[in-house]
């Protein structure tokens, strides 16, 4: 007689395991990415500027427009009221609109750098009226996404570098940058370029994220740059609200549209429950930081 096993004595483990497996593959991947990215900067400039290249020139869905960790006002503050067309990049727009709402945009000339797939740029434009928005990126097909995807009067976008700014000298009244800086190969650069296109009394707009270390290092920088530091914001608890209440709709856009490898690698990339970048936010390992400098005479 066929002994039946006892469903008791399975293992949960067996099941689990391929699941388990294909995680730690990814966190080991993960970790690689991190540790090669710091190997040089001239390195990280170059993996990186690939990544946004390729997610540019395969992913070209147009509601996908903002790739940030988005932002969740706390203590019961307003929410932006957005136009249906935009709600459902609700979360991320809410990042721009904490950046870029500081200072009042209307009439301004306006520059974004790393402007990404575009999103930031068009809403800074259309609900903020500023008189011109600029918006650069080192991916020359992330810049073609853009001029394919937004037709609006004042916005405009080009390819340049973060750290080789294309324009003149004091050519902008506002400068924003917005979770993209950690991709630079010098922040010294980067700021040193931020405060010579700025005009008098311009404004440089600014947040990312960083480990305990790195954000004294940068706070450092920033403070050596002669840009006037006017404000400092620790926004982490924000983006972690908005990651888990975002949580769903990037997993569906990731389950609808990316190729299967690379599903798992997607989640880290998103900030997904459970990924690393969304624990180390949790663990306070990882700290998100906005900031408001301005150019002064010296």
């Amino acid at each position: 007689m066929e002994r039946v096993p006892n469903r008791n004595s399975l293992q949960p483990s067996s099941f689990a395991s391929p699941i388990v497996k294909q995680k730690e593959c990814v966190m080991m991947i993960a970790n690689l990415f991190e540790s090669c990215c710091n190997i040089s900067p001239k390195l990280r400039v170059v993996i990186w500027k690939n990544v946004y290249e390729f997610l540019a020139k395969i992913y070209q869905r147009k509601d996908w427009k903002l790739m940030n960790y988005g932002y969740v006002p706390l203590e019961g503050r307003e929410t932006v009221d957005l136009d249906e067309i935009d709600v459902d990049n609700r979360y991320c727009i809410q990042l721009y609109h904490h950046v870029a709402s500081v200072i009042n945009l209307k009439d301004l000339n306006v520059l974004e750098v790393g402007s990404g797939r575009g999103g930031g740029a068009d809403y800074i434009k259309r609900y903020l009226h500023p008189k011109t928005v600029v918006g650069i990126d080192l991916s020359n097909n992330a810049v073609n996404f853009c001029k394919q995807n937004y037709c609006v009067s004042g916005l405009s976008f080009r390819v340049g570098n973060a750290e080789s700014l294309p324009f003149e000298d004091n050519s902008f009244n506002a400068v924003i940058n917005v979770e993209s800086s950690h991709c630079y190969g010098s922040i010294d650069t980067f700021l040193a370029e931020v405060k010579r296109v700025l005009c008098q009394d311009g404004y440089f707009l600014f947040a990312d994220f960083r480990s305990v270390e790195g954000l004294a290092s940068l706070r450092e920088k920033l403070y050596q740059s002669r840009l006037t530091p006017i404000e400092e914001t620790n926004i982490t608890p924000n983006i972690i609200k908005a990651l888990e209440l975002d949580n769903q709709r990037k997993q569906d856009m990731i389950q609808e549209s990316v190729h299967k490898p690379l599903i798992q690698l997607f989640h880290e990339f998103a900030g997904l429950k459970g990924s690393k970048i969304y624990e180390d936010f949790k663990s306070g390992r990882v700290i998100y930081q906005s900031f408001v400098l301005q150019k002064q005479i010296n």
